[in-house]
């Protein structure tokens, strides 16, 4: 395992995937730090450095589907697998080795981003506003929706042959995630009441009514949304980007449930996945 974790981590340090993650998240780091300036300065907002870390990850997960798809899957083409195999290596360690090598890049690109915006953000912006312990248990769900993230994008990694095929399956799923959280938080925050403009035959005007809400959501649908959001992780980032998840513990045991599944399950279909 140790000699895996090696071999893994030489490879990372020479490849070029990892150096463009690496650039691209201090990139976004720069430019969210620029961009909020700018509406200080012009509109006189206050800026919170907390929330810029909390959005970032609503975004990870594009960051986690391509690097993963194309880290791994260049293991199948050139055939590092297969020769892992040969010389003894089981494969229940090399799909593990894999997805805590996954686990730790991921890990690395949202504390650099953190970092970039700390130094650069604090003395812009102001200290932290939000209560400390609020933000680590916060920070802390992100962590384990990562370790989710990563889970699925090894699952879907190794369990496919082709690089192509894996990069598109692995980024078409994480946008499927990131709209069906968008639309189970729409469905959620739809208003009871609406207001209805209405002509009055009197006197011909319009005036404001305030009438039910035909798309208003029954109790069932917004159960099964608020459980959507609660398993899939770009459903939980959004909730704590927005900081509207009721409890914090149920997206932690979610995750758990997420990385137990697609682990477990990941390693027994390598196991009997047949190499070219």
């Amino acid at each position: 395992m140790i000699k895996l974790f090696n071999a893994g981590f030489e490879r990372l340090r020479k490849n070029k995937i990892f150096w463009l993650l690496t650039m691209f998240t201090i990139g976004i780091a720069l430019i969210m730090i620029y961009t909020q300036y700018n509406d200080m300065k012009r509109y006189g907002e206050i800026i919170e450095v907390e929330q810029l870390f909390l959005n970032y990850s609503t975004m990870i997960g594009v960051v986690i589907a391509i690097f993963t798809s194309l880290f791994l899957g260049v293991e199948y083409s050139d055939g590092a697998i297969r020769n892992k195999i040969c010389i003894g290596h089981k494969r229940t360690n090399i799909y593990m080795s894999n997805l805590i090598i996954v686990t730790i890049t991921s890990l690395f690109s949202y504390i650099l981003f953190m970092i970039v915006v700390s130094i650069i953000g604090i003395p812009l912006f102001g200290g932290l506003t939000l209560q400390f312990s609020l933000l680590c248990k916060l920070i802390s769900c992100i962590f384990i929706a990562i370790l989710a993230y990563s889970s699925i994008f090894t699952f879907i990694a190794m369990g496919i042959s082709n690089k192509t095929i894996t990069a598109i399956v692995s980024i078409m799923l994480v946008f499927i995630m990131m709209m069906t959280a968008l639309t189970c938080l729409n469905i959620l925050n739809a208003q009871k009441f609406i207001q209805k403009e209405k002509v009055s035959l009197v006197k011909g005007e319009m005036k404001p009514e305030i009438v039910p809400n035909p798309k208003y959501p029954s109790e069932t649908k917004k159960k099964v949304c608020q459980t959507i959001l609660n398993i899939i992780p770009a459903g939980q980032m959004f909730q704590i980007a927005g900081q509207t998840a009721s409890d914090l513990k149920v997206l932690i045991l979610y995750s758990l449930g997420v990385i137990i599944i697609f682990t477990s399950t990941g390693i027994l279909l390598f196991k009997k996945k047949e190499l070219k």
